[in-house]
């Protein structure tokens, strides 16, 4: 790796363009400094190591500071084999046939979909991830409830005012809470328009589930959803621990 000072005001510029833009590609970052490929992938590579940075295909995302609001392709696609084994955990543990469970519009949560859909659990889902209920719309035995309300491009979900009128007097056994970050006693996002929705879930269900991969432990938000006392288990990683208690 190149230490050079030219490359670590490089590295430097790299995090601040990062901590300003969900994700930049490798293309885009050589033809702002001018650089080759090899020296863009090293740089990211480096950052990476020290925890900076999250590489995607063909670039890059911050992973520094307080929770962002990514685009739902680029969270899909970020450590995507932890959510999955975690949905699979998930899913073995907590999800019974006829049951009511809620998916919200988090990435975690997709994947929970997809392993309810291979495992062909019926049962009853509501959620506000359009992504989901096309997921699930199709499966025998499923039944797919939408919120409604202003559909939200850029996540593929429903969120606002219509989507809480939508959703206020249904009830579930299970709600499957996807959080941005799990932080100072609490779990969070950050948008205030997701946040009252998953807020609402909260009431909604008996029970309460966290799923979040590693890199939204210990990660703040700008909004609060629920005190971690709410929420009666984590799924996280490494798989060994996979599921226990919030509050162990």
């Amino acid at each position: 790796m190149n230490n050079s000072k030219r490359a670590r005001e490089r590295q430097t510029e790299i995090r601040q363009i990062l901590q300003e833009r969900e994700v930049v590609s490798v293309n885009e970052f050589c033809a702002h400094f001018g650089a080759s490929i090899a020296t863009i992938r090293n740089d990211l590579a480096y950052l990476e190591g020290k925890g900076y940075l999250q590489r995607v295909k063909g670039g890059a995302m911050s992973c520094e500071g307080k929770a962002r609001s990514t685009s739902v392709a680029a969270r899909l696609n970020l450590h995507k084999d932890a959510k999955a084994r975690i949905a699979k955990e998930l899913v073995s543990s907590e999800i019974k046939p006829n049951m009511t469970v809620i998916l919200d519009a988090g990435s975690t949560g997709y994947y929970v979909a997809k392993e309810l859909a291979r495992q062909k659990i019926p049962c009853t889902v509501i959620t506000t991830s359009a992504k989901t209920m096309m997921l699930l719309a199709p499966v025998e035995g499923m039944t797919v409830f939408t919120a409604g309300g202003k559909y939200d491009a850029s996540q593929d979900a429903w969120h606002g005012e219509g989507a809480l009128e939508g959703i206020k007097d249904m009830k579930a056994d299970l709600y499957v809470l996807s959080p941005d970050g799990i932080a100072d006693g609490s779990c969070n996002t950050s948008e205030e328009t997701e946040n009252e929705i998953k807020k609402q879930f909260v009431k909604m269900a008996d029970r309460i589930v966290a799923a979040a991969d590693g890199s939204k432990i210990g990660r703040p938000g700008d909004y609060i959803i629920c005190s971690e006392d709410d929420v009666d288990k984590l799924y996280t990683e490494p798989v060994r621990t996979v599921v226990r208690s919030i509050n162990d």
